[in-house]
């Protein structure tokens, strides 16, 4: 019995551990974004909050290496990989909230002018 036990909490880990596999691509992907959006926002005449824009979308790209270099060190070190994980998740969904919040901005920043 002990053998199924085993067995079956193995694949909740790995269950686990796939979800850093696709922390890490998904935030190299959007440091991408953040640095293309930032060079599409030099085109958008500066008012007073698309002034922050770059600023904001930089902090943001900051945010995605944070998530993508803990993930990638949950996959390469087991022993800690949940808690790296973990954290790798919330840096994540926090840098998604602020990348559409940023989205709004621009957006409304667009329709002004």
């Amino acid at each position: 019995m002990s053998d199924r036990s085993t067995k079956q909490s193995s694949p909740i880990h790995n269950q686990k551990s796939r979800l850093a596999d696709h922390i890490l691509p998904s935030s190299a992907t959007m440091i991408g974004v953040c640095m293309t959006v930032i060079s599409v926002s030099q085109l958008i005449p500066k008012h007073s909050i698309s002034k922050h824009v770059d600023e904001l979308l930089a902090f943001d790209s900051l945010l995605f290496l944070a998530s993508a270099m803990l993930s990638y060190f949950s996959i390469r070190h087991p022993d800690g990989a949940e808690k790296l994980e973990q954290s790798a998740d919330i840096i994540f969904l926090v840098a998604i909230a602020l990348m559409v919040i940023i989205g709004f901005v621009v957006s409304f920043e667009l329709m002004i002018d």
